[in-house]
């Protein structure tokens, strides 16, 4: 592999010509053509052999700028990050993932104000996926009907008879009854988000956590609608599990067509400075920086990040990776106002896994899509 320095020619033709040059940035000669890799930039339309992750800005064949002799050292130092990029958008041979789509989904109401979310959440899965929606009531003490306003509202809704016990006992029981493939429950339950905020995800959500057997859709504050956040979707990875390739097969199901879709791989600052001194410990004069650990986070998630690559490729999405070791990750602030999906693998016997994702659910002002691993018997 060659690496040259900024401004030599970036692409051959097949009769050997200069096409372009980059801007500041490095070129890897790969067989035939040359691929390119800078920090940032314009995205354009390159052959089909170029690989173009991250997104590159190149321009045709003209004379290169003038450069200063003050700008070497600059120069190199974008060179160095650029090649390290460049290693990070590598994604292998891994196949392209076939998205997820729901056909059948449960959607629960509680008497709180994400019911009206809730409603509008079924009503786009409805106008986008042609799903059949079943209606549950499970208030603990209902009073009045409220699942007819959502047979009005949504087509092909229709209510089904709730169970008795705790509100989850009435959703777990649903769910054996009936074969959905996505629940749709408020959070927290039972309250109105703007009294509890990020203070708690209730126990509900705490119960179906480890035992709903099924993806499970959170819906959180009304601003954030399902139909508005599809646009920007991240997957949101603390620890490699079984589920990881599920979780983005969904996000990119869920996705809308001009979507953003990004791998967000975290580990919380706490979490980060433990291991740090860890090492530390162990070897006189070892560090663990931020970007070194970020580069390993990149080689531990490899497949994922190949197969996403490749999907977001197929169908038109942009895609992005962001190891975020010891960094602020998604979500994002309540007075943030971006409208943003999460989507979370869990492996449901994982103590850590779980206390991530319940973390995320109950900071996250944006609606949370759980994807499970197998529900354990027993």
């Amino acid at each position: 592999m060659r690496r040259a320095n900024c401004w030599n020619l970036v692409r051959k033709g097949p009769d050997g010509a200069v096409s372009c040059y980059i801007e500041r940035g490095i070129a890897i000669e790969s067989g035939a053509c040359t691929d390119v890799a800078v920090a940032a930039g314009l995205s354009t339309s390159l052959p089909a052999a170029a690989t173009c992750f991250p997104p590159v800005r190149y321009f045709p064949q003209r004379d290169p700028p003038f450069m200063s002799d003050s700008e070497p050292n600059e120069v190199d130092r974008g060179v160095d990050e650029s090649m390290r990029m460049f290693e990070k958008s590598k994604v292998g041979d891994e196949p392209a993932l076939q998205p997820i789509k729901p056909a059948r989904v449960l959607l629960v109401l509680d008497g709180s104000s994400q019911d009206k979310s809730g409603i509008a959440a079924a009503g786009f899965l409805r106008e986008t996926f042609n799903v059949e929606t079943l209606v549950l009531d499970a208030r603990p003490s209902p009073d009045g009907d409220i699942t007819t306003a959502v047979v009005d509202a949504v087509s092909g809704a229709r209510p089904i008879q709730r169970g008795e016990g705790e509100s989850y006992e009435m959703i777990l029981a649903a769910l054996q009854t009936h074969a959905v493939d996505l629940l749709v429950v408020p959070c927290p339950f039972g309250r109105d988000f703007d009294k509890v905020g990020t203070d708690s995800a209730g126990t509900v959500i705490d119960v179906l956590l480890s035992r709903c057997p099924c993806p499970m859709l959170v819906i959180r504050r009304e601003d954030q609608t399902l139909a508005e956040c599809v646009g920007k979707v991240s997957v949101v990875v603390g620890a490699e599990c079984d589920v990881e390739l599920k979780a983005a097969a969904w996000a990119f199901g869920l996705s809308a067509d001009d979507a953003t879709v990004t791998l967000d791989l975290v580990v919380e600052k706490e979490q980060y400075e433990n291991i740090k001194s860890i090492v530390e410990a162990l070897s006189d004069g070892a560090t663990l920086d931020p970007e070194s650990f970020s580069d390993a986070l990149t080689k531990t998630h490899h497949s994922i990040h190949g197969a996403m690559a490749k999907t977001a490729t197929e169908l038109g999405r942009s895609y992005h990776l962001r190891p975020l070791a010891g960094e602020v990750a998604p979500p994002n602030p309540l007075q943030n106002r971006d409208q943003t999906l999460l989507v979370l693998p869990l492996e449901v016997d994982d103590r850590f896994g779980q206390g991530f994702a319940q973390d995320r659910i109950r900071r996250s002002p944006h609606p949370v899509l759980v994807v499970p691993s197998h529900v354990p018997q027993g």
